[in-house]
């Protein structure tokens, strides 16, 4: 895929294990978790008058992969801007009474394909662990994209570099095309997904841990 110009500024990202049910990876609906939704949309608007801030970005989980260190949230917001706008805003954050984060930690977006925000497909949010550098990790992610690109279609990749504090180096924020099932199976199955993108992990000690969402619509319905 072809490179597109990295958002500048900083991210933040928070997520929140509000009432997360599973059926199997599905995340079953929950009234709690839609009355926390709705508490949050309360502050959106705040957040983005804040001068210095990008976008803002509310999002509700639906599919989380079964596997060993997988994420468990089921609400997570995902904010860009200057460095005084996210100071501003963490405050801003914690008045919104939703309960102590799940996940908490800084970003920045080192490599970036297509505009993620354009698209309204399922989101994926696809946290990395490794040994390795952030660095390490987008160099080789660079080559997986273009895997995923050609064969699946996805033609968007924000890559996020997490601040040393946290579990996991990178997370990789995407949509997906169609249903999310049929993605996951889509590559799979395909014959060369083991050696364009689980081989070229292992090189670099990583493991992914794929949660997928939905955006929330910004005014209840």
């Amino acid at each position: 895929m072809r490179p597109t110009a990295p958002i500048p500024g900083r991210f933040l990202y928070l997520a929140w294990n509000r009432h997360l049910r599973l059926i199997g990876p599905f995340v079953a609906p929950s009234h709690e978790r839609h009355r926390k939704l709705d508490a949050i949309r309360t502050g959106l608007e705040q957040l983005e008058s804040i001068p210095g801030m990008g976008s803002v970005r509310l999002l509700e989980s639906t599919f989380i992969v079964p596997l060993p260190g997988a994420p468990r949230f089921d609400v997570a917001l995902l904010i860009d801007g200057s460095a005084a706008a996210i100071e501003t805003a963490r405050p801003m954050i914690g008045r919104l009474n939703i309960g102590e984060p799940a996940l908490m930690t800084s970003a920045c977006n080192v490599q970036r394909f297509g505009d993620t925000d354009s698209l309204d497909g399922p989101i994926l949010l696809n946290h990395f662990l490794s040994s390795r550098s952030s660095s390490d990790v987008a160099r080789v992610w660079a080559g997986i994209s273009d895997w995923y690109g050609q064969v699946l279609g996805v033609d968007n990749s924000t890559l996020l570099a997490f601040a040393d504090s946290c579990r996991y180096v990178v997370m990789n924020y995407a949509s997906i095309p169609g249903p999310v099932v049929r993605f996951m199976a889509d590559q799979v199955l395909r014959p060369s997904f083991r050696s364009q993108v689980v081989d070229p992990l292992k090189t670099i000690d990583a493991r992914a841990l794929p949660v997928f969402a939905r955006r929330v619509q910004r005014s209840a319905k």
